[in-house]
């Protein structure tokens, strides 16, 4: 067999490569020692720009992580549950540690309340040293204890090992209080394997944190203390709409029963005078009947009974008349203020029933009451009470506006008002109100007379009854000494009664 050319020791390649070695050039070496030198130079720019590339992106990822943690806030601001957990876990993230917590004081001990990247025995040490006490060598309680930041290098160096270090054999460790007005209510803290501070940016970072939990945990107290607070204030809302329901019915029975007195007595009067005009008749009667009865009756005799009979039946008649009437008016005011059903009335008629009525209790007061409607005033409402109403602005003002006891005037008057409006002017020449007394005067409760026994609200009931009931408005001006002016706009067909209350 021929042997391979090169298998042996007679091959002339290598004394070819030798009699005409390459020819290398100097050029491309000289052009790649310029770009190497030149390299050289441009690296400490590339390399600053790398880093400013980095602190930029872990700047943003540290603003990501704290709009993170605010937007937990915001959506829950009474469960601190996620916002601790987001916080350890953004705060192992960012800070590069084996472990992670968030603390809370309570009172004289310290919890733990949230934790990252915990292992079961981690765990199971510190169920063991939490709660601890707050005058405790722990490293939580002494950053808790005395608001400071509390940043070691090495545990193991300066003593601040803890069952949770042997179990997890964390190095470094840095806390950070959780500070509300120079207070401290916890704290977070952060660990490392490697014995080493912690960077500058991760210690700012972790105060961040910090502020976001005190953030979340005031949100939550004040959260719950409006809640609270709310809750206070509807009960208080509830018991006092209750206790004025009682007084408001208190009140309306009140002046219905100084209605019913003043009738009462109004009607002694007529009926008073018939009986006495009755009586006389009857003795009359008698002698006649005698006279008859002797057979010793006399033209003239009989002519005078017949006269004085007439006369007796016209006083009884005028008097009993004026009674009916009286009741009449009274039973119309009575059911109108008990039923108060929605009807048709005249607004003139009903406002002349209630102040005929009023009239009658008032006389011992020597307050004149007068009336000036517009005749036809047709109303579809609740003439109840729209009673009630004149009823509590006549009795206000017999008892606020003349205190020296002297007389006074009241004048009522009603009139058309625009399209479907009437109004009612309500005035009287007393004493006024002073500008404070006119800033309360429809608030419930309000009375200058409560050493009396007033209630202070009598104008409130005016005003919900104007403007709920009877779907209107009402406007007072007053001066002192100056008396006082009402004037009350409504409708003529009244809003009903569900949309009404």
């Amino acid at each position: 067999m021929t042997p391979r050319s090169g298998a042996g020791g007679g091959s002339k390649k290598p004394q070819n490569r030798t009699a005409k070695p390459r020819k290398r050039s100097t050029a491309p070496r000289a052009a790649r020692v310029l770009r190497s030198a030149k390299t050289d130079a441009e690296n400490p720019a590339q390399t600053e720009v790398e880093q400013l590339a980095l602190e930029l992106q872990q700047a943003r990822e540290r603003q990501a992580a704290t709009s993170e943690v605010l937007s937990l806030i915001a959506d829950a601001p009474t469960d601190l549950a996620p916002v601790f957990d987001r916080i350890v876990r953004n705060a192992a993230r960012l800070c590069q540690s084996v472990l992670s917590a968030v603390y809370r004081r309570d009172g004289d001990h310290v919890h733990l309340v949230a934790h990252d990247q915990f292992s079961a025995a981690s765990v199971a040490a510190v169920r063991k040293a939490y709660p601890a006490p707050l005058t405790s060598k722990n490293l939580i309680s002494v950053a808790i204890r005395e608001r400071r930041v509390v940043h070691e290098p090495d545990v193991l160096v300066s003593g601040g090992y803890s069952e949770l270090q042997k179990t997890s054999g964390y190095r470094s460790i840095l806390i950070v209080p959780m500070l509300r007005d120079e207070v401290a209510i916890g704290a977070i803290a952060v660990m490392r394997l490697e014995p080493q501070l912690f960077p500058k940016a991760q210690v700012e970072l972790l105060k961040t944190f910090a502020g976001q939990a005190v953030i979340a945990i005031e949100n939550t107290r004040l959260f719950t203390e409006l809640q609270e607070r709310s809750r206070q204030l509807s009960q208080s809302l509830d018991d006092l709409r209750a206790a004025q329901g009682s007084l408001v019915q208190t009140e309306k029975l009140a002046a219905l029963g100084r209605l019913v007195a003043g009738v009462a007595h109004e009607i002694n009067t007529p009926v008073g005078t018939s009986l006495t005009v009755a009586s006389a008749l009857i003795n009359k009667t008698k002698r006649v009947e005698a006279d008859v009865a002797k057979g010793d009756v006399r033209r003239s005799t009989l002519s005078e009974f017949i006269a004085a009979s007439r006369e007796a039946a016209s006083q009884i008649m005028f008097n009993l008349g004026n009674a009916v009437e009286l009741i009449q008016s009274f039973k119309q005011v009575a059911a109108d203020r008990n039923v108060s059903d929605r009807r048709r009335f005249d607004l003139g008629e009903v406002t002349e029933q209630v102040v005929r009525g009023l009239r009658y209790g008032l006389r011992g007061q020597n307050l004149t009451v007068a009336v000036e409607c517009e005749p036809d005033l047709a109303m579809n409402s609740y003439p109840g009470p729209y009673g009630q109403v004149l009823t509590n602005l006549v009795l206000n003002s017999a008892a606020h506006a003349f205190p020296d006891g002297g007389g006074g005037s009241v004048h009522i008057a009603a009139q058309a008002s625009g399209k479907g409006n009437v109004e009612v002017q309500f005035s009287d020449d007393g004493c006024g109100m002073s500008p404070e007394v006119k800033r309360q005067v429809f608030d419930p409760f309000f009375t200058t007379r409560r050493d009396q026994g007033n209630t202070g609200l009598g104008l409130h009931i005016v005003h919900n009854i104007v403007t709920n009931r009877l779907g209107g408005r009402i406007h007072l001006e007053t001066k002192p000494g100056a008396g006082t002016k009402i004037q009350i706009i409504m409708p003529r067909e009244a809003p009903r009664e569900s949309a009404a209350e």
